[in-house]
């Protein structure tokens, strides 16, 4: 059975002041410089596909939407005929704003990128993509970004599960800042040492979309920003689909980490206070009952992963942030999809 996205929720975005300010690097974060293999080429607008698709190998780009390396989705795309190419700027996840800030900050080299991205493909329609649910923020969404299209896409959160097109088979995403650095390696010839991350939270001095240095700690880039005081709880990756931290000197920042937010107030997950209230099945975007998953799994019942279809699930964490118990229903959800693909599998 399949489902589509029917329900979710509307998130306060709390973007600000992060996304109006000016994306800056750590001083204390030096980036490294490593060129690509090939010479920057005098003419890059006359680049054969293949030519960019190896510029993009050499680079060791990845696309922080998905984490798939980008030469790989632009050979599969222009061997599979895709016409449209879409630019992932959504964040729809509150705090974050990491494809956003970069997306309307550097007009200019994201449209060289989606050029590049569209010879590389022989694609023929070009777009960027952001979420229209976007409250109190100080900066404006242009109708185009250098001359392409900006779609505003509505809908409860997740907002990429709202729109079909996006799982067509003529059409690609690729996150806004794996085009940034396709243009950089393209014609200024440098490899992806960096990625963009949003810093936000009641605890931290500066909140802000930086470019930071990849295999950096979460505590260096929580140092270098700057703390108003000491955080209860740390999160790696967006408040929806993040992960919370106790050890920030061991975790690392990969080029799809979104952000690192922190905060004051602690939530703890009371694993036997389940009031039956169905909130996580009420809003459950593709028509699950993690409530009847959480059940199942608490009572290691797994026969039952059968009729839950709990491989369905996205790895949202709507559950999680609807639940009054403050349950990690998500992490629970999570190990149920993966139970529920190998049982599907055949194996134990």
């Amino acid at each position: 059975m399949e489902l589509g996205f029917r329900k979710g929720i509307f998130l306060e975005q709390n973007k600000e002041p992060g996304l109006s300010r000016e994306i800056k690097q750590l001083d204390d974060l030096e980036i490294p410089v490593v060129k690509t293999k090939t010479e920057v080429s005098q003419s890059p607008d006359m680049l054969a596909p293949h030519e960019i698709i190896m510029v993009a190998k050499e680079a060791r780009i990845i696309d922080e939407s998905d984490g798939q390396r980008l030469w790989k989705k632009l050979a599969f795309a222009a061997r599979n005929g895709v016409l449209t190419i879409i630019a992932d700027a959504l964040d729809d996840e509150p705090y974050i704003s990491s494809q956003l800030a970069p997306a309307l900050q550097h007009p200019e080299e994201l449209s060289e990128g989606l050029a590049l991205a569209k010879r590389a493909v022989g694609a023929s329609k070009i777009m960027v993509e952001v979420y229209r649910n976007l409250f109190d923020i100080n900066t404006r969404i242009p109708r185009k970004i250098n001359g392409i299209k900006v779609d505003r896409i509505s809908g409860r959160y997740p907002a990429e599960g709202n729109y079909s097109h996006r799982k067509r088979d003529d059409v690609v995403v690729i996150g806004a800042c794996a085009l940034l650095f396709l243009r950089r390696a393209v014609y200024e010839g440098l490899c992806q040492t960096s990625t963009f991350i949003t810093v936000s939270g009641d605890c931290v001095a500066n909140p802000g979309n930086y470019e930071v240095p990849l295999g950096c700690t979460v505590e260096q880039v929580l140092s270098s920003v700057g703390l108003i005081y000491d955080p209860h709880r740390i999160v790696a990756g967006g408040a929806m689909t993040g992960f919370g931290i106790t050890d920030p000197e061991n975790v690392f920042i990969s080029a799809t980490t979104r952000g690192v937010l922190a905060f004051a107030e602690e939530f703890k997950d009371i694993g036997h206070s389940c009031i039956g209230c169905g909130r996580c099945t009420e809003n459950c975007p593709v028509g699950l009952s993690p409530y009847f998953i959480y059940s199942t799994m608490q009572t290691k019942q797994k026969k039952y992963l059968d009729i839950s279809d709990a491989h369905l699930c996205t790895g949202c964490g709507t559950c999680s942030y609807v639940c009054p118990s403050k349950i990690d229903l998500a992490q629970v959800m999570t190990k149920a999809a993966s139970l529920s693909q190998r049982l599907q599998g055949g194996s134990q």
